[in-house]
């Protein structure tokens, strides 16, 4: 099915049209590479722990939600034998354009890319919300490894340990990595930066030991977040930025089929109509920025008070937005609860779902398709017989930014610019 995305322009006094001028574009090498995702279909996505997921790298305090106990709720069986796809690396053209399959894991719960580290290929998350490169490898005790394929230093002629340098990734309370710090040349989509920084994670959480799918991850926030010590490195897309034809990476992330990460270019037969770019403000390392107002199903446009911040992240799966306007959209939807036991609001599978606005900086506002909102069937009705299921809008509890994850972002064309530092949304092509 194809999906719509408006972008609106409002005229109103307290939204007047906005249209931030584009910074000069950088030539230097005038490289530029592709990273694709690719959705799987063979797997029925679990809503409350990609929230769980979500609140544990933020930190988020969920327990101040009020919520009922759904007495008639029964969840699904969660176990999975769905296998993964093994994700390959095309050879990069002689243009320097390179190419990078990706495979989503759990229902877009997540998305790995191979990296070559070293000439090991590994499957890794790529992740705005973060700016720590960091990878599974041999130095990890053999119970954490289990039976995944990990980045082994000594084969690596290139490798080089940083001594004496630490990290500690920590998201929330339950998830985290920990351990040194080497270099290697690193290389994604035929690009390659020599001696980039990563982690080598000795101690992870269960988390990490559990999701046997994926190898690390790479950092796509502001380089000031990230945490090795005790002088902190730059990310791969920092360190890279300055040979591509202009610093930015630009998400095209499909709903059904194949996605792409683009880095060096805004290819502008993805996207149509106007392009809204807005201010970054960085200073917390994430990409954020002003969404101060929502609308639920076309009605008026309300005041965001708690969250009136949002970040683009793709390592979240789901889109996370201010309590008020999580309960003002649900509100409009028949039968639709916040669930304790459920973790999260829930509804019948056939309840019509309206779209939801959201403010981009002061000048425009996108519109989700209310068929973006249905994540995933979780469990049914024991009353009823009906099938429920789990909200692709979830709140960002006590949070004081909105985090808008993969269903924002998979009806956008999204640009990621140094320059500015700023976004751009756009309705795809």
């Amino acid at each position: 099915m194809q999906f719509v995305l408006f972008i609106v322009v409002f005229f109103s006094l307290s939204f007047n049209a906005l249209s931030l001028p584009v910074a000069p574009t950088n030539h230097l090498q005038g490289r530029s590479f592709k990273v694709q995702r690719v959705r799987r279909s063979d797997y029925v996505a679990h809503g409350p722990a990609a929230l769980r997921k979500a609140y544990r790298k933020f930190g988020i305090d969920a327990s101040v939600l009020n919520g009922v106990d759904a007495s008639d709720f029964q969840p699904f069986d969660t176990k999975s034998t769905t296998s993964v796809k093994t994700a390959k690396e095309d050879v990069a053209d002689s243009d320097q354009t390179g190419v990078v399959d990706a495979t989503s894991i759990d229902g877009d719960v997540e998305f790995v890319s191979p990296v070559d580290i070293g000439g090991q290929t590994l499957n890794m998350n790529f992740d705005s919300g973060s700016a720590d490169m960091w990878v599974l490898n041999s130095r990890l005790p053999e119970s954490m490894r289990g039976n995944r394929t990990v980045y082994e230093p000594s084969e690596s002629t290139t490798f080089e340990n940083l001594t004496n340098s630490t990290f500690k990734i920590q998201y929330g309370d339950s998830s985290y990595a920990s351990g040194g710090v080497g270099k290697d040349d690193v290389s994604i989509g035929g690009v390659k930066v020599t001696g980039q920084a990563f982690g080598l994670p000795t101690d992870i959480s269960e988390t990490f030991i559990d999701d046997l799918k994926s190898n690390g991850l790479v950092g796509l926030g502001f380089s000031s977040i990230n945490t090795i010590t005790p002088v902190s490195q730059k990310t791969f897309f920092d360190n890279v930025a300055s040979s591509l034809d202009e610093p930015v990476f630009t998400a095209r992330l499909l709903s059904d089929g194949v996605g792409e990460y683009e880095f060096g270019t805004v290819d502008s037969s993805k996207y149509q109509g106007i392009m809204a770019n807005v201010s970054v403000d960085s200073s917390n390392g994430f990409w954020q920025f002003e969404s101060a107002q929502y609308a639920v199903g076309g009605g008026d446009f309300y005041p965001i008070t708690q969250a009136p911040q949002a970040i683009a992240d793709t390592g979240t799966s789901l889109m996370m937005v201010s309590p008020e306007a999580a309960a003002a959209y649900y509100k409009q939807v028949d039968g639709a609860l916040y669930a304790n036991n459920a973790d999260g609001y829930i509804f019948p599978c056939t309840s019509s779902l309206p779209t939801l606005s959201v403010a981009i900086g002061s000048g425009y506002a996108a519109t989700i398709p209310g068929s973006f909102m249905n994540w995933s069937e979780v469990g049914t009705n024991t009353t009823t017989g009906e099938t429920v299921c789990y909200g692709a809008l979830q709140s960002s509890g006590t949070s004081s930014m909105a985090i808008y994850g993969d269903v924002f972002l998979k009806a956008l064309f999204v640009v990621f610019d140094k320059r500015g530092p700023s976004l751009g949304f756009a309705a795809p092509a």
